[in-house]
């Protein structure tokens, strides 16, 4: 009988069969979860990776316009070139035309080797799927892309992009910065407003199937890109212009290492200049290495500090007037050095200075003088004034990256450090640090806020603007009253007529200034040979419209001094810009005649020696006859005011017994005496380094032509 063995071999076969069937039920659903679970997201990337194009789109770059709407930064129309792979393929299964073929074409025009646009082309999906479309060039000109077209490559597309374009090349360069590939600000202002300028991308999306084909129920989305906004600057374009032209003509007169300069209304601590030379282009910002153009990015006036030498005399002289510790009464006696703790320090001029009243010591830029103030202050009431000017803090400015500069800590100032803290050494600050101090002073003791951007504005593409914000002018503090700023300023005013700063004088106008001429710190050392030459100018001092600062870094060794350099350097600055805000001379100090040194006419032809004296603003008179100058009375070398009448011998033949005046060469640098020795026949030998301080004839004493003047030069400030 098998009836009941082969139900019970029925039913263990029916079991097994269904744990087989349970089992590969249980295998499809677990791996039916897995891959809706688990797998899914990244199912879902490669599914939208292989379907979908997506394109960005980039927004407009907004504007950068000086402060009357002159353009700066602007962004131009130019292409693209981009790849849809799909009718590439097509092309190739049709046999029309191959991948290799077209990157043959594209290379020349846009200057990509074949082998590069190659591997754009075959570049996978992270599935191993090709990819959909591809990016083989951005920001070409229009010329390119209309040659493009032209060929009617399958799958090749040319459509607009934007590139950044500096229209007057190197100007302004460190003030506005540069941007990258993609378009983003990467220095300067188009890196600190980089998202008010960028505005936001636009997209366009569209989805194909396997083969690449548009998907009929499915729409295209498109969504618009929205412009970045303007940015109108503080910088005034003429005022630029007339700062990058005196520093372009110091950086090579001097032979200087790179020059800066920075030009503030002390109103409202809007910046209307700020340069630095030498500079770069910010249309091709990389040239050569990168670490060289990184250094050229560099704007000097706000990203380094530096040790300001006597400049930093005028925080002092407030100081002291602010706290009522000195009047003009009071005299400072300089012997050509002092003695503080164990330490001897001396002045710039080594016979000294002799008595001096307080505004004597600024004129003189007189160390001695100055450690003396330094010793009635006091350290802390020093530093309680290095505080309120902010020294060693940032100013808040709208630029990146800006330098803190140092101030030791009040704790650490023994005798020796208040005596050379009193006359700038051993602390360091910014330029844009100390023009804002110096906007103090002009502005009643009231410091503003500099700042470089003067309002945002949005450009509709109607052109219709609206102004999105506004940059009011910020009082940061009061430093100093308003009697202390005005007293001080017209001690400035006496540096400039009477003093050390006597080359930044302009016929007709009132300006104050402090020279600095300080020993380079590198590493922590003064650097033997390397001076820092400065000066600060607030003009004109009745009503100031403008101060400047000015730095001229590692001037020729031979004539470093800021009184030969950075003085008169600054004042061609102030000519052009005085002249251009229509601050009109006082009329009758511009009668005042000038003074002229007579010239060497002897030997010359009437009509040439009169020419020569009608350029000087001299009156002549003939006596004799002839048809050379035979001899001049006064002689030449004489200082005598404009209008002066010269006399003039006749005759035919030269004067072999030729006589001149020894003019006055006290104050002046070694380039300036052999030239004026040179025009009237003298010879000189120096002794020492600096400026004249002294010489071994008299001024005005009549010799031979040819005499020896022996002049003693002194280093003159810090």
């Amino acid at each position: 009988m098998t009836g009941p063995k082969t139900t019970i071999i029925n039913k263990k076969r029916a079991a097994w069969l269904l744990v087989i069937i349970f089992l590969l039920q249980l295998g499809i659903v677990t791996r039916y979860a897995y891959i809706q679970i688990i797998w899914s997201p990244k199912l879902q990337k490669w599914a939208v990776e292989q379907w979908t194009h997506d394109i960005k789109i980039d927004a407009k770059r907004g504007k950068i316009l000086d402060r009357n709407g002159n353009p700066l930064a602007v962004s131009g129309n130019v292409e693209r070139v981009d790849a849809f792979m799909k009718d590439i393929f097509d092309a190739e299964k049709e046999k029309k035309i191959t991948r290799e073929e077209i990157a043959e074409k594209l290379s020349p025009i846009l200057g990509i080797s074949k082998e590069t646009i190659l591997a754009k082309f075959n570049k996978k999906l992270s599935n191993g799927q090709p990819i959909g479309s591809v990016t083989i060039a951005r920001r070409i000109e229009k010329e390119q892309g209309n040659k493009i077209r032209e060929l009617k490559l399958p799958g090749i597309v040319v459509s607009e992009d934007t590139k950044r374009y500096y229209p007057n090349g190197n100007f302004l360069a460190h003030v506005l910065g540069n941007t990258d590939i993609d378009g983003n600000g990467r220095a300067g202002l188009e890196y600190y407003y980089n998202d008010i300028l960028k505005g936001v991308p636009g997209r366009f999306m569209g989805e194909t199937d396997k083969f690449f084909r548009e998907l009929p129920y499915r729409l295209a989305t498109y969504v618009p890109p929205q412009n970045g906004s303007d940015i109108v600057l503080t910088i005034d374009e003429y005022i630029q212009y007339y700062t990058e032209k005196a520093l372009e003509k110091g950086l090579q007169e001097y032979k200087a290492k790179q020059i800066s300069a920075i030009v503030m209304d002390p109103k409202t601590g809007e910046i209307l200049a700020m340069a630095n030379k030498p500079d770069y282009d910010p249309n091709n910002p990389v040239k050569g290495s990168v670490e060289e153009a990184l250094k050229l990015w560099k704007n000097r006036t706000v990203n380094d500090s530096f040790e300001p030498g006597s400049v930093l005399k005028i925080l002092t002289a407030a100081a002291a007037i602010e706290e009522g510790i000195v009047s003009e009464k009071d005299r400072f006696v300089c012997n050509g050095s002092i003695k503080v703790a164990n330490r001897i320090i001396r002045c710039w001029r080594t016979r000294g200075h002799g008595i001096q009243n307080f505004t004597n010591i600024l004129e003189n830029s007189c160390n001695v003088g100055f450690v003396i103030l330094g010793q009635k202050l006091g350290k802390e009431k020093l530093h309680k004034y290095y505080s309120l000017f902010n020294l060693g803090k940032k100013t808040g400015i709208d630029y990146p990256g800006e330098a803190l500069g140092q101030v030791r800590d009040v704790s650490k100032v023994g005798p020796v450090e208040l005596a050379t803290e009193s006359f700038g050494q051993g602390i360091s600050v910014t330029p844009i640090q100390f023009i804002t101090i110096l906007g103090s002073i002009a502005n009643d003791g009231k410091m503003m806020q500099p700042h470089l951007v003067k309002r945002i504005v949005k450009t509709d593409d109607e052109g219709n603007t609206t102004v999105v914000k506004e940059f009011e002018p910020k009082v940061l503090k009061q430093t100093i009253s308003k009697e202390t700023a005005n007293k001080l300023l017209l001690m400035l005013e006496s540096v400039v007529k009477n003093g050390a700063a006597n080359k930044a004088y302009i016929e007709g106008y009132r300006i104050g200034g402090k020279t600095g001429t300080a020993q380079k710190v590198i590493d922590g050392r003064y650097a033997p040979g390397k001076y820092i030459s400065s000066f600060a100018a607030i003009a004109p001092i009745d009503d100031p419209k403008v101060v400047i600062f000015l730095s001229i870094d590692e001037p020729d060794p031979s004539n470093y001094y800021a009184g030969s350099t950075a003085a008169p350097l600054a004042r061609e600055i102030l000519e052009d810009v005085l002249r251009y805000m229509n601050v009109q001379p006082n009329i009758s100090s511009t009668n005042i005649p000038k003074e002229v040194m007579i010239p060497e006419v002897r030997g010359k032809s009437i009509e040439l020696a009169i020419k020569t004296l009608k350029e000087l603003k001299l009156d002549y008179e003939t006596q004799g006859n002839g048809t050379i100058i035979y001899d001049i009375s006064p002689k030449p070398g004489i200082i005598v005011k404009e209008n002066t009448k010269i006399a003039l011998y006749l005759g035919t033949s030269e004067n072999k017994n030729l006589r001149v005046a020894v003019p006055d060469f006290t104050g002046k640098t070694k380039k300036e005496i052999i030239e004026i020795a040179e025009k009237i026949g003298l010879k000189v030998e120096f002794l020492g380094d600096g400026i004249a301080a002294s010489q071994d004839i008299s001024p005005n004493t009549e010799v031979n032509k040819g005499t020896i003047v022996k002049i003693i030069l002194e280093v003159p400030e810090d």
